[in-house]
């Protein structure tokens, strides 16, 4: 599978670390994240989004969810609360739900974009490839340091995110995408289990072929893993439908499973799978408040 690349859309963008993007860095971002909530709203409809000017780019990530991209936005090279760079979205019962806003910007160097409003804590960097988003990196250490840093930040506006609002991966969104109710503090294990019953498959399937380890010789017995990892977690999904709720049994089962899929790929493809499988996002500061909510 080919890179998905995210940059292609915005280097057009580029702007030197701090300009213009100074203008609002005294703002709070929490401040910021509620007036996009607000004037998000009108794009519950994806035909206004659209309508709008805003495009998908990239994949369906499972605790991300699509990534619609305004690219007229980004070439202002500055954060508009009131017109966030990106939309978040993802099927839920049949049809897309908004479930969040970002703000994406694009520098070039080494120097860190300082000015922008909540750094470091809410930003995250991607390099721009499908292998770089949650949770599949083993194609960066091929890469040359780049010059263009692309940033963004995700707020959850209206799917609470048990890491925090602002905390790119959402594994409450597996549970959501399959109908259920995610339970208090789902980790990363338990949704990663979850969402391969949801669409979660055919990403882990492709993201290990980005990164090179599922090659021809190896795909039979990577996939054969990833599909009784699925079956494991339909399994779930139909007990927790019929007791009306997923279970603290239901979240163990979920995160075994996904640890034993772990070390099923770990064995057919060694150890470099692991950087396939680790959280790719990682913040500049300390992790945001888990208690805050949206």
């Amino acid at each position: 599978m080919r890179p998905v690349v995210l940059a292609t859309v915005v280097l057009f963008a580029m702007q030197p670390a701090g300009a213009k993007l100074g203008a609002q860095s005294v703002a709070a971002f929490d401040s910021i994240a509620a007036r996009a909530a607000a004037a998000s709203a009108r794009f519950a409809d994806r035909r206004v989004a659209v309508a709008d000017g805003y495009r998908r780019v990239g994949t369906d990530f499972p605790g991300m969810g699509e990534h619609w991209l305004n690219p007229d936005l980004l070439m202002h090279g500055s954060i508009d609360a009131t017109r966030p760079s990106l939309l978040i979205y993802a099927t839920v019962n049949g049809a897309p739900a908004l479930l969040g806003v970002g703000f994406v910007a694009v520098t070039r160097g080494d120097s860190a974009p300082v000015s922008l409003p909540g750094w470091p804590t809410n930003w995250h960097e991607h390099s721009g490839l499908l292998s770089d988003e949650s949770g599949g990196g083993a194609a960066r250490h091929e890469m040359a340091r780049p010059t263009t840093h692309v940033w963004v930040s995700h707020v959850w506006t209206m799917l609470a995110n048990p890491d925090g609002r602002y905390t790119p991966d959402n594994w409450a969104l597996p549970f959501a995408r399959a109908g259920l109710r995610a339970p208090p503090g789902v980790d990363a294990d338990a949704g990663r289990a979850l969402s391969l019953a949801v669409g979660g498959d055919d990403y882990l399937r492709a993201v290990l072929a980005d990164a090179g380890l599922r090659s021809g010789r190896d795909s039979e017995g990577v996939d054969s893993a990833i599909a009784a990892a699925r079956r494991r977690a339909e399994a779930v999904i139909r007990s927790a439908r019929g007791a009306g709720d997923v279970s603290e049994s239901d979240v163990v089962a979920l995160r075994r499973s996904w640890q034993s899929l772990r070390g099923e790929l770990r064995a057919a493809l060694g150890p470099e799978v692991e950087t396939v499988l680790a959280p790719a996002h990682a913040h500049h500061a300390m992790p945001h408040d888990p208690t805050d909510r949206p």
